[in-house]
């Protein structure tokens, strides 16, 4: 099992290692702690704690109703940089990271950016006037929040968390060039483009936002990639660290042991792993499976009873079965399933927006052996296409924090969520298959278009099968999660 991450350790890192690197520099403020607990997803509770410890340790300093500041220097001489040493450390790493946000960003932000008003754009002024301010201005923040603002309007509990984790990630380069030369300034051309972006927002003219934001991001991945190329001519002494990858967790904070294993459970019991009407392993055997406490799989069953997903009978064990309309409505009162549903929804429209830019990269790489392979694959009686294809794709993804990202979303994607809306779960011939089985022949025909579009359609057609059951029960929050694409399209 995976060892739980609290949304504590994800907010006290973040800050800490921006503190120590430099992003946010002595005696810069923090942001408010309301803007930390929208960034984040975070309780103010989860704010306060942080911030009290970062005190603690001497980083910042904090008083009532003001913003924190940093109380933190970083050493100077070349030799013991930390910002240049934690850079060149990840060097590749961060190349990659800036390349997947030109690739993903831009359809990302324009498909925030079709699905709200000015009115819902908090920030929407200030970015406005920083854009005629002119030259001078080190800081992208204004830029930032903007963007988060964006993102906020389509109802994900995702992107916002993903765009901060990228921008946390990446930002130390910038500050890094700063360093180099304390006359750096934002580049005029960056803000001519800034400009652009600015006069189309927000709007529905989604592939000219689309490409605005990509004339934005674009050049910048390439001059960040060029500066690392330098950096490390220069400081030739400074190694790579093998394993520095970029990393996000999108079920931070709700990873308990017992939600991991009751989240398994059901996948296995929507695809007829574990057929309805059958008993599920006895306890010691998922403790053995599982690598667990009896007291952590009681608890997971109990979530699978609760769910309507499992009849626990006393003496005899628990016997799976599929959950009917009422037991499912039921359980929208309940915080956290209402909650894994949200972030099940979430991650659907993620992928389906994703898997473009994603397809784009691997493409090419799709010959005669793979798709032999998955045809093979294909055959089985219990495959879903859609998971083995998408399995290909991440195998052959050569930018890895685009990989870490489609990993930790598919990650969410419990299919047994899905076929149990059929009553011969896996094996019901369903759109989905339908769908799935045209990207493939589109594959085989070279159609890489097709091929995106079609992979793109299948999560969007989960998302709106799922998302209008859940409005049907109550859920009236999943209204807000806005499905990308038209899921009418015929194959």
């Amino acid at each position: 099992m995976q060892r739980k991450k609290t949304l504590y350790d994800f907010l006290y890192n973040s800050l800490k290692e921006q503190i120590l690197t430099g992003c946010y520099q002595y005696g810069s403020p923090l942001p408010s702690a309301s803007r930390l607990c929208e960034i984040y997803h975070v309780g103010i509770r989860t704010v306060k704690d942080v911030l009290a410890a970062l005190r603690e340790e001497g980083l910042i300093r904090t008083e009532e109703r003001k913003t924190a500041v940093v109380l933190y220097r970083p050493r100077r001489t070349s030799d013991e940089n930390s910002i240049l040493s934690y850079v060149l450390e990840r060097r590749t790493s961060l190349a990659e990271t800036f390349q997947t946000i030109a690739l993903l960003m831009p359809p990302l932000f324009s498909f925030a950016a079709v699905s709200c008003t000015p009115e819902q754009l908090e920030h929407y002024e200030p970015f406005r006037k920083y854009i005629q301010k002119g030259s001078g201005d080190k800081t992208r923040r204004i830029p930032s929040n903007l963007f988060h603002d964006l993102l906020r309007e389509t109802g994900s509990l995702l992107l916002n968390d993903l765009y901060a984790s990228l921008e946390v990630y990446a930002q130390v380069p910038l500050v890094l060039m700063c360093e180099e030369d304390p006359s750096y300034v934002i580049p005029e051309e960056e803000k001519r483009r800034l400009a652009a972006v600015a006069e189309l927002l927000p709007g529905k003219q989604q592939e000219e936002i689309r490409k605005a934001f990509f004339d934005l991001y674009a050049p910048v991945s390439e001059n960040i990639r060029d500066c690392l190329q330098q950096m490390s001519v220069r400081f030739p002494n400074i190694q790579e660290l093998p394993d520095a990858a970029f990393s996000w967790t999108p079920e931070r904070g709700r990873d308990h042991y017992y939600t991991q294993i009751s989240r398994d459970l059901i996948d296995k019991i929507g695809t007829g792993v574990y057929e309805a009407g059958t008993f599920l392993p006895s306890e010691a055997n998922l403790c053995r499976q599982y690598h667990v406490s009896a007291a952590t799989v009681r608890k997971a069953l109990s979530t699978l009873n609760v769910l309507g997903f499992a009849v626990t009978q006393n003496g005899r064990g628990t016997i799976a079965i599929l959950p009917d309309d009422q037991t499912t409505f039921r359980c929208m009162k309940d915080e956290t399933y209402k909650r894994d549903t949200l972030l099940y929804l979430s991650a659907l429209q993620l992928m389906a927006i994703a898997i473009r830019p994603a397809v784009q990269l691997v493409f090419p790489l799709m010959d005669a052996s793979v798709q032999e392979r998955l045809q093979n694959e294909f055959s089985r009686p219990d495959n879903i296409p859609l998971a083995s294809i998408f399995d290909c794709i991440s195998e052959l993804l050569p930018l890895q924090p685009l990989r870490a990202i489609l990993d930790g979303c598919n990650k969410l994607l419990l299919w047994g969520y899905y076929f149990a809306f059929y009553s011969h779960g896996i094996r019901s011939h369903t759109q989905l298959k339908e769908l799935s089985l045209h990207a493939f022949r589109c594959m085989q025909k070279g159609d890489s278009a097709g091929f995106s579009d079609c992979l793109s359609q299948c999560y969007c057609h989960i998302l709106s099968i799922v998302r209008s059951y859940m409005i049907r029960g109550g859920l009236s929050e999943a209204k807000k999660i806005i499905i990308p694409y038209d899921t009418e399209e015929s194959v």
